[in-house]
């Protein structure tokens, strides 16, 4: 009271100065130009401070990737930081006053409102999605809790964008430009104060609540983002970090702080090397923007790390630390790797697709010309058996561009009765140069034929990766065995396992000594880019494309392993029965009958074309040749009345198989058409070739195979 009868006392212009001394007492705060408060009352002059911790909140929330806000009971935004502008891309000043239930999406305003309901008691999260300003649709996950413990008049949120990170650069940014947001919201704080300046204990009580609620906010928002908040001192001790690192590293916070120094992450080996980089920025007191390290995980695995920070200086220009934010980028390291190794890969495949491709025309050359011998030699003529020793490299020599083709993923599906235990006798050399000399290789092959439906080159892939995955889980050695079996599914036996079809199949194992896998690895194993290995070591579609292989031949591949006692695949095939393929043995045998149609041929290397002319006039056809796609165009053009087919190699000059054959057909639709390949390009779809009424054929063909598919075409 007797403060207020001495103010009631005082002049009216003194109280005009008094108020003028307040208001530039204010403007000073909210720019940012005073750091401390002297108020004189009858106490004598106190000062009033901003602490050390709550600047140390600022900067944290203003390097953060997320959104954050403050709304009043109605929902009414009150505060907001710029990335949440951005993020609504919405100006700050139309954002700040309107009801953050506006920007939500009406199908999610309900789980808005929910999360409201829970915050006045717990926090709360919760995906919903923004309308921006330009209408775009923005995937985000709102936290919510009530920012004072006595009252839930005020809401924290914080906003994370589900669609993208923000690079560091624009976070630094942001927490540039958001400085000047904070003193605002500092200065909001202060102005309460300011207006009871008289009342010094009582205004000092409320000031130091505010801040205790401050320093909660900034707290709560720090720890609810998924980056490794930390700030170090100039020596690089740890002086705070957030929960992340417990997530990232396996290290809890206490065992941090104030204990570990931002060196002890680095790997051993590489410690002073790195340290010695680190301490260059320190002493340059320079940024560092998206500076990628390892780092050691508390259990001894290391952990790609993506570091950002800024330094912390006094007034007169002193390093005091940095602070920063760590990201783990390990995962994204290993895709990028395997983006890498898969674009390697289709390279060093087209380059052995192309040199397929050439191989298999001279091979059509040196096949047909050796088949047509052969038939004219008499049986016991001396030069017959030397005749077939080439026919034998020949085809040997096919198989070894098949196995090019299957290595460059552009193998068409060629199916055929084959024998398994034959095709893993050809294939045991090629092993044996896959797999170390440490490695002990057996085969367990039974004595009967084992005769399946198959792409031979697809089959020998598929051992060929089962191969290489077993001599990758014995580094130190082993031994590695494939045997072959026949084995009945009935009913009984796939009610048990849940998978199969009744009936008889040829087993195929692939088991090696190796250090086996657990349960939860084997769940995995085929799917595609899963890999054990480390980085750059494999790309994750070996056993992937095997079981589709598998699949796509009616069979079925299983995995069954122990931790320590090594691993065995399983892989069922079904057999053929005799009939068929005695059937298929007798077609084969058979020479095809000729007729006297008219045949299109448009092929580029000579001496094919020459072969094919030969072979198809030999059987009583009249052949018309051409040598690039716009001369079997013109030829097409000039005698399309009286050609009964047309043979197209599918890579020509001037215009390929397809494009000519898509150009036929426009003018004659009902016109056969035989295409021919060394190889399956992306202009060459099989299914797509199939399902327009186009056959193919491929390359190399002998040339009892080539008037087989004439005849069968032309007698449709």
């Amino acid at each position: 009271m007797e403060n207020e009868n001495k103010i009631k006392k005082q002049p009216l212009e003194e109280l005009r100065k008094k108020l003028i001394e307040a208001e530039e007492t204010l403007s000073a705060i909210r720019s940012g130009d005073v750091d401390a408060i002297v108020v004189a009352g009858l106490q004598g002059e106190q000062v009033f401070t901003l602490t050390g911790a709550e600047r140390a909140y600022r900067v944290l929330i203003e390097t953060m990737t997320e959104g954050a806000a403050s709304l009043n009971r109605e929902g009414i935004i009150i505060y907001c930081n710029q990335r949440l502008s951005e993020m609504l891309k919405t100006p700050l000043e139309k954002v700040i006053g309107t009801p953050l239930r506006q920007f939500i999406r009406v199908s999610d305003r309900m789980v808005f409102d929910s999360l409201i309901e829970k915050g006045a008691h717990e926090s709360g999260k919760g995906e919903v999605a923004f309308i921006t300003d330009d209408g775009t649709v923005l995937p985000v996950l709102l936290s919510i809790s009530a920012l004072q413990k006595d009252n839930a008049n005020i809401y924290g949120i914080t906003v994370t964008d589900l669609t993208e990170q923000k690079h560091i650069e624009e976070e630094l940014r942001r927490h540039r430009d958001n400085l000047e947001k904070l003193v605002k919201v500092r200065t909001s704080e202060l102005e309460t104060s300011n207006q009871q300046l008289q009342e010094e204990i009582k205004e000092r009580k409320k000031a130091e609540k505010v801040l205790r609620e401050s320093e909660e906010r900034f707290r709560q928002i720090a720890e609810s983002t998924k980056e490794w908040i930390w700030e170090i001192n100039s020596e690089g001790l740890l002086t705070y970090t957030n929960h992340v690192v417990e997530e990232i590293l396996g290290y809890k916070t206490e065992e941090v702080v104030g204990k570990m120094h931002f060196f002890d992450f680095f790997p051993s080996d590489k410690r002073e090397q790195k340290k010695k980089e680190v301490l260059e920025f320190f002493a340059a007191k320079k940024a560092f923007i998206k500076y990628v390290t390892p780092n050691v995980h508390k259990n001894g695995s290391i952990v790609l790390m993506e570091i950002s920070g800024l330094p912390i200086l006094d007034s007169r220009g002193d390093l005091l630390g940095y602070r920063g934010i760590k990201v783990d980028v390990t995962e994204y390291r290993k895709l990028e790797d395997q983006l890498r190794h898969a674009q390697k890969m289709e390279a060093v495949g087209t380059l052995a697709g192309g040199i397929a491709h050439d191989f298999n025309n001279i091979l059509n050359v040196i096949m047909g010309y050796g088949h047509m011998v052969m038939d004219k030699l008499e049986a016991d003529s001396p030069s017959k058996e030397n005749m077939s020793e080439v026919l034998i490299a020949a085809d040997r020599a096919a198989n070894l561009t098949k196995r090019l083709l299957v290595f460059s993923r552009k193998q068409a599906v060629d199916v055929h009765p084959i024998n398994i235990n034959e095709l893993i006798h050809g294939l045991q050399k090629m092993l044996v140069r896959i797999i170390r000399e440490s490695i002990d290789f057996k085969l367990d092959l039974t004595d009967r034929p084992l005769m399946v439906l198959a792409d031979a080159g697809h089959i020998e892939q598929v051992l060929i990766n089962l191969a290489a995955n077993a001599r990758d889980a014995m580094l130190e050695g082993g031994r590695l065995t494939i045997g072959t079996g026949i084995q009945k599914l009935d009913d009984d036996y796939v009610a048990a396992y849940g998978y199969g079809k009744s009936g008889t199949y040829v087993l195929i194992t692939v088991a090696d000594t190796g250090q086996g896998m657990d349960a939860e690895t084997q769940k995995k194993i085929f799917e595609p880019f899963f890999t054990t290995k480390g980085i750059g070591e494999g790309t994750g579609l070996g056993l992937a494309i095997s079981y589709g292989i598998i699949k796509q031949h009616n069979g079925y591949i299983k995995v069954y392993s122990e931790i320590g006692k090594g691993t065995t695949f399983k892989i069922w095939l079904p057999v053929i029965e005799a009939a068929a393929e005695k059937k298929m043995e007798a077609e084969a045998l058979s020479y095809p009958k000729g007729g006297t149609e008219t045949i299109l041929v448009a092929e580029d290397d000579a001496s094919l074309r020459k072969l094919s002319r030969i072979v198809l006039e030999s059987s009583g056809y009249t052949v018309i040749t051409a040598e690039d796609g716009e001369g079997a165009i013109t030829k097409f053009m000039e005698n399309r009345e009286r050609i009964n087919l047309v043979m197209l190699d599918m890579i020509m000059p001037k215009k390929n198989g397809k494009e000519v054959g898509e150009t036929i057909r426009k003018v004659s639709p009902r016109t056969k058409i035989l295409f021919a390949s060394g190889y399956t390009m992306d202009i060459i779809k099989t299914r797509e070739l199939t399902e327009s009424g186009f056959d193919f054929l491929l390359k190399p063909v002998v040339p009892r195979d080539l008037l087989k598919k004439v005849r069968e075409i032309l007698d449709r």
